[in-house]
């Protein structure tokens, strides 16, 4: 990789996440969201608020967390998908939340990645926190609570499964397992539904595991995509893995191929599936090719990220 090449990812990414700066007004997508705060740790942190059209808030909301990934920002995070988490939840009737990291930077469990800013932050008890609030001013769903997000917020979405799987229904992971560091504390108090996305060619988060090297910087050890896997089958007493389904290549110039691994005979609560992006990269399925494929790989467009993991939480009992 030339230097000019790293200058360009320095600049954009922090482990391979957007750094946007989303216009709220009604040509951009996911520009229909709102500045929220609340003080936590003595501190104003802020989250970005999408509520569905008020004719689909008669009834208790769900919730879906959009966690960004490390050097993004919650508004920022909408122009990733196109805003179509936004879309859905219109149609769907639920709330989409988009927090902002300290630094722009999730304390995810490893400790190698950590800013000086970030050391000590509870960004875990800082969720928790905006459910609470969220709680405080709406009709919300207690058991339609739900986390996702790539590279950083994939890892942060991991931690909460593990720290609060009593108030989390299900989380999607992209991009991210867990680190090897905290996999020992990873304790969740019940089975959750649980998706898995990852690109086999990412080139900044080892599908196979092991360290993560960024600029010549070690920023944590992770487990391998298989298994992060393994771990959550076992969890969530997944008895039985079906043969693998494959999505009709339908876009063969994107470079990827969808594999999809479907669990049964799992914990009532528990739930399991996998999407395996053969040839994808650090990228969001569906989503913006946010830099060069000779820096993040390839985006696949034979799905939509958003839409498989909105049905995903939509089918958990």
């Amino acid at each position: 990789m030339d230097k000019l090449l790293l200058i360009c990812l320095a600049l954009a990414i922090n482990l391979g996440s957007p750094v946007w700066h989303l216009n709220v007004d009604s040509e951009n997508p996911g520009s229909d969201i709102t500045r929220q705060s609340i003080i936590w740790q003595d501190r104003e942190r802020t989250y970005w608020l999408h509520l569905p059209p008020k004719d689909n808030m008669d009834g208790p909301l769900p919730i879906l967390f959009h966690l960004h990934g490390g050097g993004g920002t919650g508004k920022g995070t909408a122009k990733l998908t196109y805003g179509r988490f936004n879309e859905i939840a219109d149609r769907e009737g639920f709330m989409v939340v988009y927090p902002d990291a300290i630094a722009k930077n999730w304390n995810d469990g490893r400790t190698e990645h950590l800013k000086p800013e970030n050391i000590g932050v509870d960004d875990v008890g800082f969720i928790e926190a905006i459910v609470e609030r969220l709680k405080s001013q709406y009709q919300i769903d207690p058991d339609r609570i739900f986390t996702t997000g790539m590279s950083n917020g994939g890892f942060m979405s991991t931690r909460l499964l593990c720290d609060l799987a009593e108030l989390f229904r299900g989380g999607a992971i992209l991009t991210a397992s867990i680190s090897e560091g905290y996999f020992s504390q990873c304790a969740p108090s019940q089975p959750v539904g649980v998706l898995v996305m990852n690109g086999t060619a990412d080139p900044i988060v080892p599908y196979t595991g092991g360290e993560i090297r960024l600029f010549g910087k070690n920023r944590g050890s992770i487990l391998s995509h298989e298994d992060f896997v393994a771990f959550w089958k076992e969890k969530n007493g997944c008895l039985e893995e079906l043969q693998v389904e494959h999505i009709p290549n339908t876009k063969p110039w994107d470079g990827t191929q969808v594999e999809i691994r479907n669990f049964r005979n799992c914990h009532p609560r528990g739930a399991l599936k996998v999407y395996e992006i053969q040839g994808g990269g650090h990228t969001w399925p569906g989503g913006r090719q946010y830099l060069g494929r000779r820096l993040i790989g390839n985006t696949s467009r034979e799905i939509n990220a958003c839409d498989v993991i909105w049905d995903f939480f939509s089918s958990l009992n």
